[in-house]
């Protein structure tokens, strides 16, 4: 009768340990989600800001030789505080073929809208022959993030 009773009492106490850690656990939980901040939401982009399409794919003109077309931004190297760090500039080649990148920093670019005020305008002050003798970007080198897997 005395192992029949133990085993009874130990039958009742593993629920009761299982309910009490779950409780531990769901306290944590929640005291883990209230101490992040909830995310914020826009519903339009603030003045002075812009999409990254809007660099992605266009054209730089070089201020050096009268805006002349002298590359295409192929992607942005952007920082973990969300700042652009630099642009990827397509440069050279024929049609696509020879193109190498260039990783231009964000300081040396000017952005300016065209008369429209529908597009920006983005101007480096260096030639074509410049950007086609400077150092091509290592995409896979360095440390990168690898937040890009595609």
């Amino acid at each position: 009768m005395k192992m029949i009773k133990s085993a009874f009492i130990g039958t009742l106490m593993v629920p009761a340990f299982m309910l009490a850690a779950g409780t531990a656990s769901a306290e944590e939980n929640t005291a883990t989600a209230t101490s992040t901040a909830e995310a914020t939401y826009m519903t339009t982009a603030p003045a002075g800001t812009f999409y990254s399409d809007s660099l992605t794919g266009n054209d730089v003109q070089s201020s050096v030789e009268d805006d002349e077309n002298i590359g295409t931004i192929n992607d942005l190297i952007i920082n973990e505080d969300g700042q652009i760090e630099a642009v990827i500039v397509a440069v050279g080649g024929f049609l696509g073929m020879g193109e190498k990148d260039v990783a231009i920093e964000w300081d040396s670019l000017e952005l300016t809208q065209n008369a429209d005020n529908d597009e920006y305008e983005i101007r480096v002050n260096a030639s074509q022959e410049a950007l086609e003798e400077a150092e091509e970007f290592d995409r896979d080198a360095g440390d990168n993030l690898e937040a890009d897997n595609n």
